[in-house]
């Protein structure tokens, strides 16, 4: 069952403006065998001042929809549902938020320890955004 809130995020052009730059990052994902691409790990690591080597990104997995979601991450691991590879900058810098010890959990989805803070979500769309330019 699809969530009514992230169909409305999927749609939003910020959303669809990202899926555009990101689809252009997809070869070259597909490349580094699970790493960040090349430029997006250059332009998080510019942007947040912390290294990001080891980042590893699963995709095709079936982890985001066990809790509902497209694509999280935890950790150094970002998991990518089947097709999800535009939300890869945002969960990038996610991973970065979690480095800096800012996420807390605020709630369990299916026995994980999730954090859904708007104010992170925000910060992560824009400098996801950011990093993708």
């Amino acid at each position: 069952m699809r969530n009514p809130l992230q169909a409305q995020i999927d749609r939003s052009p910020r959303q669809v403006s990202q899926r555009q730059k990101v689809a252009g990052l997809h070869q070259m994902t597909l490349q580094r065998k699970g790493g960040l691409p090349d430029n997006l790990r250059a332009s998080m690591e510019k942007l947040s001042g912390l290294s990001l080597d080891g980042v590893k990104v699963h995709y095709n997995s079936r982890k985001p929809a066990q809790v509902n979601a497209h694509a999280y991450a935890q950790g150094t691991d970002i998991y990518l549902g089947p097709g999800q590879e535009r939300h890869l900058p945002h969960e990038a810098w996610h991973v970065v938020q979690q480095k800096q010890g800012r996420v807390r959990p605020t709630m369990q989805v299916n026995g994980m320890a999730v954090n859904d803070n708007p104010s992170l979500e925000r910060e992560a769309d824009l400098m996801g955004m950011r990093a993708s330019r």
